[in-house]
């Protein structure tokens, strides 16, 4: 079953918190730990310096007066520092041990041999410990005449619990920090990304869908970074060669069908051409026989009964003419190329169908350039080919007008022949040049004098065309290409 999301949760997304983002971190709280690890010992140190301060603040007056024995002094002094807030309470000894004043719980002060034993060694120094299921933080600092001799000792006292307040509240805020700085990156990278990398994605993924439906021409945008860019630009390069091969491919399948049914019709012509060829064969012994003896019979036959007879001569010699086109389209024709001069051509064509033209009472129209060089051809064939187009117009137009026109160009030559007949409908035009296809009626044309046109020109390896003449009728244009594209340059400088 196929998942109805696109893609897996595997994303470039996934990958960028992954192996980007989460180490990232990682690395962050780590160095933060650290960090604020540090900071804390910096505060617990400012604390303990803070302690200090007061001690050292108070040292010399109260020396002064253990010195002098201003009991009062020692008690306002001891008193004044009491009050302050940071400070837990604040002992003063003799250097026998024994407390003089005291500011603050007396389960703080240390004992007579203790106070003695640090008032002796004449150094600074404090520490924690446990006092009553609390810890106190104690500073103890000794105190000396104006001789410098040890005359007591300074006891200063700090809660525990203020130490460990101010921890968790710098260590409170320091977590806030770092949380709200890891939600910052953390924000800053989906928008760094959806704005040079998820957007520019998100279109390449729309284009793709488009062009997955059915949109081969639809091409991604090459936008964003250079990587995407590169992507895009190499997806459109696949998509242009797929489109390039698929229209190669098209083609190459119109050009197989082409060349199968233009097999199919050469199989076709040529199983017509071997029956045609038969007939043609068995057909040509007996019409010879049957005109021979028509003739001798008239040799015998008076003047007013030898119509009948003309009739069965000229509707054998009617046969003759199709037996020939039949022997014409039939057998396999290699040109005899020689020299043929245009006008020769023309001329000699002309002359074939002058005796049509006078009974049709057809005028036949000729126009062309004066000088055209000439053709390597075989001249039989072509004056066949022209023959037959001159014989159709003028049978199509009885009493109408035929055009022979022609064009020389440095390719070849350009012959149009023209009539103002009914024309050709276009429903069999495309068919007109297959043998036994024909628009004369029955039993008067046979289908064969366009096909072997068309076998004509195409053994000159040249084209023809079929359409409307300006004249109302048919237009059929030859073109037969120069042997050689100097020609008609030699012909000229001659």
């Amino acid at each position: 079953m196929s998942s109805s999301r696109p893609f897996g949760i595997y994303t470039i997304r996934t990958a960028l918190l992954a192996f980007v983002l989460t180490p990232f971190l990682i690395v962050m709280i780590i160095s933060g730990g650290f960090s604020l690890r540090q900071l804390e010992q910096v505060a617990e140190a400012g604390m303990e310096e803070d302690i200090e301060l007061i001690a050292r603040s108070i040292r010399r007056p109260l020396s002064y007066a253990l010195e002098n024995g201003h009991e009062e002094t020692l008690r306002r002094t001891v008193t004044s520092a009491g009050d302050i807030g940071r400070v837990y309470g604040v002992y003063v000894y003799d250097r026998n041990g024994q407390r003089i004043t005291a500011q603050g719980p007396s389960n703080v002060q240390v004992q007579d041999i203790e106070a003695a034993d640090l008032a002796s060694q004449g150094s600074e120094q404090g520490g924690f410990e446990e006092i009553g299921g609390e810890a106190v933080f104690s500073y103890f600092m000794p105190l000396t005449d104006s001789g410098g001799r040890i005359n007591g000792l300074l006891q200063v006292t700090r809660r525990g619990s203020d130490f460990v307040q101010q921890i968790r509240e710098f260590r409170a805020r320091a977590v806030g920090v770092l949380a709200g700085s890891a939600l910052l990156v953390l924000l800053i990278v989906w928008i760094g990304y959806q704005r040079a990398i998820g957007r520019h994605i998100k279109a390449m993924g729309q284009s793709m869908a488009q062009i997955a439906g059915g949109r081969r021409d639809n091409r991604l945008e090459t936008k964003g970074p250079t990587e995407l860019r590169f992507l895009s630009e190499g997806i459109n390069r696949m998509l242009d060669s797929i489109v390039a091969s698929e229209r190669e491919i098209s083609a190459r399948r119109e050009k197989e069908y082409e060349l199968k049914s233009q097999l199919h019709q050469n199989e076709k012509l040529a199983a017509i051409g071997r029956f045609a060829a038969g007939v043609a064969h068995e057909l040509g012994t007996p019409l010879s026989v049957a005109d021979g003896k028509a003739q001798r019979a008239l040799r015998r036959t008076s003047e007013q009964d030898s119509q009948p007879l003309h009739d069965i001569r000229q509707q054998l010699q009617r046969m003759e003419r199709i037996i020939r086109q039949l022997m014409d389209f039939a057998r396999p024709v290699t040109p005899e190329r020689k020299e043929v001069r245009l006008n020769d051509l023309i001329q000699s064509s002309l002359q074939q169908v002058e005796g049509e033209r006078q009974r049709q009472e057809v005028q036949i129209e000729t126009r062309g350039d004066a000088q055209c060089p000439p053709l390597q051809a075989d001249r039989l064939r072509l004056e066949q080919a022209l023959i037959n187009l001159l014989r159709n117009a003028v049978q199509a137009t009885p009493g109408g007008r035929v055009r022979l026109s022609w064009i020389c160009s440095p390719e070849g030559i350009h012959l149009t022949v023209e009539d103002n007949g009914p024309g050709i409908d276009a429903k069999v035009r495309h068919q007109l040049l297959e043998p036994f296809v024909t628009t004369k009626p029955v039993g008067v044309g046979t289908g064969l004098g366009l096909a072997v046109v068309n076998a004509v020109v195409t053994e000159h390896s040249g084209q023809i065309e079929v359409g409307n003449s300006d004249l109302g009728g048919a237009r059929f244009e030859l073109f037969l290409p120069f042997n050689s594209p100097t020609t008609l340059n030699e012909t000229s400088s001659e």
